[in-house]
């Protein structure tokens, strides 16, 4: 006998550089059970700390749905490096047979737009720009890591950091992160903030998180704190630009589905409608949109398409409620 939508079940994961997040999704759209862990990039993290993160989010899930043993048809894992160093722990909580390995930015378009067309923007401890096209052509913008990630919550507190050195030994404009950091650390002098920045435990994750002393900053009318972030919105529109113009889309309309959280969480979401601005001076065309789902979500989404489910109006609004009930 064939199963109903109510049994079939696919999980979803949106592993970044901060957490871990699943999603226990039915046929119908249904979200049953919801999980946090940390990090589980093993880009950068080591194997039993990615394991452990991913355990915490299935099994938090695993309990939210009420499910004493799961079984999935199906694992969704967005992820920029390949899920194999964690596949035996998905498999072994899951019950998947097939795991399916996302790029972080298909799983926040989908999830965002609901869509297999368009951009989307990843913006938080790392940044990225992901689109696709009509045709079914793939581009990848940014995302190489701390090296590069600009725009990134990383890329901010980088530049902020940078900005408060300059400004201590006397190459640069006067800022007060200065202030700020000294307070943040306890020290009186800048040269003794690096011991304790450096040999944090969790360096990209605490130094990505110095981000909000800039975004303050600029916010009490700090001139190099609102600087930095123009400029890191400038990158932002640029790589997202570069990836509509890789796909043929840059001279038509297209939709970028924009992060929820980090560096866009303000009331007035800030620094989005600076990214907006700069991206609609090279792309008039070009429209930013807060997105229906996070990208957690939209990996649960393409599991479903996967498995054959389309994405009807009522799977759409069953996600939604149960969203809210939850």
């Amino acid at each position: 006998m064939p199963k109903t939508n109510a049994q079939r079940l696919v999980i979803g994961f949106d592993v970044g550089g901060t957490k871990t997040a699943a999603v226990i999704m039915e046929a119908s759209g249904r979200i049953l059970g919801r999980g946090t862990g940390g990090s589980g990039n093993t880009n950068f993290i080591p194997i039993d700390i990615a394991n452990a993160s991913y355990t915490k989010a299935i099994e938090d899930a695993r309990k939210m749905a009420g499910i004493r043993k799961l079984k999935v048809e199906i694992a969704a894992v967005g992820t920029e490096p390949k899920p194999d160093p964690v596949a035996a722990v998905i498999r072994r909580l899951t019950g998947a047979r097939r795991i399916l390995h996302l790029k972080e930015g298909e799983c926040s378009m989908v999830g965002g737009l609901v869509s297999k067309v368009g951009l989307s923007l990843i913006c938080g401890t790392g940044s990225v720009g992901w689109g696709r096209n009509a045709r079914g052509q793939v581009s990848m913008t940014s995302c190489w890591g701390p090296i590069g990630d600009e725009g990134s919550a990383y890329d901010i507190a980088r530049r902020g950091v940078n900005a408060a050195f300059w400004a201590w030994d006397g190459r640069g404009d006067k800022t007060i992160l200065v202030d700020k950091l000294l307070k943040m650390f306890g020290k009186k002098d800048m040269r003794d903030v690096c011991t304790p920045l450096y040999t944090s435990p969790n360096l990209r994750k605490d130094f990505a998180s110095l981000n909000r002393l800039v975004t303050e900053s600029a916010t009490e009318g700090d001139r190099v704190s609102r600087q930095i972030l123009l400029d890191c919105a400038r990158q932002v529109a640029h790589f997202l630009a570069t990836c509509a113009d890789n796909l043929g889309m840059g001279k038509t309309p297209y939709l970028v589905a924009s992060p929820t959280g980090g560096l866009v969480k303000d009331t007035d979401w800030r620094y989005f409608k600076m990214i907006q601005r700069e991206l609609k001076r090279i792309h008039p065309k070009a429209k930013m949109v807060k997105p229906l789902f996070e990208p957690v979500v939209g990996a649960a989404l393409v599991a479903l398409d996967a498995i054959g489910v389309k994405w009807t109006p009522e799977l759409v609004s069953n996600a939604r409620t149960s969203l809210t009930v939850r």
